[in-house]
């Protein structure tokens, strides 16, 4: 079970323990390389990673002038372009880039026979059984 984090001054140190993890393996910069089209990320440990705009679902249209712009938010958690409403996941992208498409992810989305028939079998009697809670 997870306990909350409470207001007090325990509770307050605990949350900004765990903050200043995320924000110590958070990037620190971002910006757009345009004769590579491709944006550059500068790790803490001054590690660069290089990711083509084509392998970036968010930025495929919009133009290299507005890409420009890209920022890392106040948290160090996301790359944003304000003028175009655009928050791509520090995080997320990089773990994409490097590590490939999660196979787990992907795993629960295969569509097999028996899939299709266990589901309309359960759609036949109302769905997804509610999950029991014991007293």
């Amino acid at each position: 079970m997870v306990k909350a984090i409470g207001f007090d001054d325990e509770g307050i140190a605990r949350a900004r323990k765990i903050g200043a993890e995320i924000f110590r393996r958070a990037p620190i910069a971002v910006s757009y390389a345009m004769e590579r089209d491709a944006l550059t990320i500068t790790m803490p440990n001054h590690v660069e990673v290089t990711i083509p705009r084509k392998w970036i679902g968010a930025l495929r249209r919009v133009p290299k002038a507005i890409i420009k712009t890209i920022t890392l938010g106040a948290d160090h958690r996301s790359f944003d372009i304000d003028e175009h409403d655009i928050h791509i996941s520090a995080f997320g992208l990089l773990r994409h880039a490097v590590l490939g498409e999660d196979p787990y992810a992907k795993a629960g989305s295969s569509r097999s026979p028996a899939k299709v028939r266990a589901s309309r079998r359960n759609g036949a009697k109302g769905g997804r059984p509610k999950k029991r809670v014991p007293r």
